[in-house]
């Protein structure tokens, strides 16, 4: 777990790798050292795997300086390091290390420093070198000496294993239940249409009629539907392909935006702005009940592209291989492909980095900003959106099966060769009070063994808007800073009503916004809010992974929902469902409502 997370005197996040103090420690002792300086590792061999070795003495280049840190070894997870060092005729001395360390270089008169150090939580050996330089009463340089500490590599624990959403995810349930025509109120694709033909009608047997009514088939899309353009009135020709006998239920592909508003880039000091943020949801009593070691959930984030060569986001990332571009540039003639995730023309370009920022920002590294997975979870970049903002009900029902393992798109089988636990959908239809049946019936799937969490949309309505709606989705608004229900404007406003399940932050909320590596800016909307849930239900999963107690197959959506209602602030309300989540109780192993 994380030992030295927390707040200081100052508000300043014991979050950092290093913290300085001037406390007098006993000067321990060293054995007596070889004359010459190599590099030196401290055997590790009759400590337990997984330990901070350190190289607590090394012999100074001359008898006046003195230079040694103590303790011998740490755990993995961090501690404290005390610097001694004396040298005769010295005026003030300067510690510095490499690779950098946030408090140093420190430059005092005092002959003792004390830092905290974190863990390794990588899969390679990482080594600092701490090296004092002394200097005499004139200012010049008089001696250097180096000691090293070997962070050993983290050791990943016996976990249980993950569940995935669904990895058979290219059969379909049928839709024997689904008659007449959908609603084309919502936003959708003109002149396209989604059909279920039920295992007695063949509308690819009826080409003639389906000719004459202006109709033409483009592509099956298995399990009783099928994917038909229309030249006439669409809400005609559905009523038509219906009455007709052609199909059982024809349905518009609907579109879907995304839901988050953002603004230019703004401060980026995680405790001036993150921290009152993080605070709502309690994410740092989190990090310090979490445990070390097991396999990172995935959470798959259906979004526009991702600028994903960023340093403080690409180490969070799941393999490029599994990473998925389902649309291209043009909705209408998709041209899907594996490895390629880069904005093409999208109006907002920063959309999907800033959702993966607030999940999966590189965190306590030194890096600008903090992710509320603590770097415990892998964001798996799924792009959706064209190059002209758009994105249809087929496109998004093929993304959410690929997260779950598998998807067929234009003849050809796409396989995720890292499959999701969490599904982010931000985004939503602009339209309320519909559901979308083909979508629908997918989602049922993934439901059965994972977890799809979608925002609530931001037309300030008493509705929630589809995907969230779904009972397969769990809802999510957002809040002010206050933890009110968020409103930023006339027509702007985080929907809510009986669909609703949880509140997130979604106002002001600082992550990644575009390419360069010191871009920042503050998002709006429940775009932002639904990623804090989805961290929340990855690192309820990664906790049960730890205690090898995985979700029940069958069940997984349910016994979530549960945890998350046991761990919210109040009753049922209608404009902010049962509030906000505080993440420590979701990942409390004494929690009877989660273990």
């Amino acid at each position: 777990m994380f030992p030295n997370l927390g707040t200081k005197g100052t508000g300043e996040p014991v979050v950092q790798p290093a913290e300085r103090t001037n406390s007098v420690y006993p000067v321990y002792p060293c054995p007596p050292q070889p004359a010459s300086f190599g590099k030196k590792w401290l055997s590790l061999l009759a400590l337990p795997l997984g330990l901070l070795g350190l190289s607590a003495c090394s012999t100074p280049p001359s008898p006046s300086l003195a230079y040694n840190a103590v303790p011998s070894s740490l755990p993995a997870e961090g501690g404290t390091v005390s610097f001694f060092w004396k040298a005769e005729g010295s005026a003030q001395y300067t510690l510095s290390s490499d690779p950098p360390v946030d408090a140093l270089p420190l430059t005092t008169s005092n002959t003792v420093a004390t830092l905290k150090l974190r863990g390794n939580t990588d899969s390679s050996p990482k080594t600092y070198h701490f090296t004092v330089e002394t200097s005499g009463p004139n200012g010049h340089l008089v001696r250097t000496q180096t000691v090293e500490v070997a962070a050993q590599a983290q050791t990943q624990a016996q976990c249980g294993q993950l569940a995935g959403a669904k990895t058979a995810a290219l059969a379909r349930p049928q839709g024997a239940a689904l008659k007449g025509v959908g609603t084309f109120a919502a936003p959708h694709v003109p002149g396209r249409l989604i059909v279920y033909s039920g295992p007695s009608i063949r509308p690819q047997s009826q080409v003639q009629t389906l000719s004459r009514l202006g109709v033409q088939r483009l592509r099956s899309l298995d399990g009783g539907w099928e994917m038909l353009q229309t030249s006439k009135d669409e809400v005609a020709s559905a009523k038509a392909l219906v009455e007709g006998g052609l199909a059982q239920y024809v349905q518009p592909e609907y579109l879907y935006e995304q839901t988050g508003l953002s603004t230019p880039p703004s401060n980026r000091d995680y405790a001036l702005e993150q921290r009152r943020v993080f605070g709502q949801m309690n994410w740092e009593g989190a990090w310090q009940k979490l445990t070390l070691g097991c396999t990172a959930p995935v959470v798959a984030v259906i979004d526009t592209g991702f600028f994903t060569a960023r340093a403080d986001l690409r180490p969070n990332l799941a393999p490029q291989a599994s990473w998925l571009d389902v649309v291209g540039a043009d909705l209408t003639a998709p041209v899907p492909q594996q490895g390629r995730m880069a904005p093409l023309g999208e109006v907002s370009k920063g959309h999907g980095t800033s959702v993966a920022g607030i999940i999966a920002s590189t965190t306590n590294n030194g890096s600008a900003l903090a992710g509320a997975a603590y770097n415990l979870v892998k964001v798996l970049p799924i792009k959706v959106f064209d190059a002209n903002h758009r994105t249809g009900t087929l496109r998004v029902a093929q993304a959410i099966e690929y997260a779950a393992g598998a998807t067929a798109i234009g003849g050809q089988t796409f396989v995720n060769p890292n499959p999701a636990q969490v599904i982010n959908l931000s985004l939503a239809s602009r339209k309320v009070g519909f559901s979308d049946p083909y979508l629908e019936s997918v989602l049922e799937r993934v439901s059965e063994g994972g977890v799809v969490v979608g925002s609530s949309g931001n037309t300030d309505l008493g509705t929630v808007a589809y995907p969230a709606s779904s009972p397969y989705v769990i809802a999510v608004g957002a809040t002010d800073p206050s933890g009110g229900r968020a409103q930023w404007g006339q027509g702007f406003g985080s929907n809510y009503g009986s669909d609703l399940e949880f509140v997130a932050p979604g106002t002001a909320v600082l992550t990644l916004d575009g390419e360069a590596s010191d871009e920042y800016g503050n998002s709006y909307g429940t775009s932002a809010a639904a990623p804090f849930i989805s961290t929340a239900v990855a690192l309820y999963l990664y906790q049960r992974g730890h205690l090898n107690h995985p979700l029940p197959q069958g069940n997984a959506l349910e016994s979530v929902r549960k945890c998350l209602q046991n761990a919210t602030q109040h009753p049922w309300q209608a404009e902010t469902g049962y509030g906000l989540v505080d993440v420590a109780k979701v990942v409390d192993p004494a929690n009877p409502a989660c273990y």
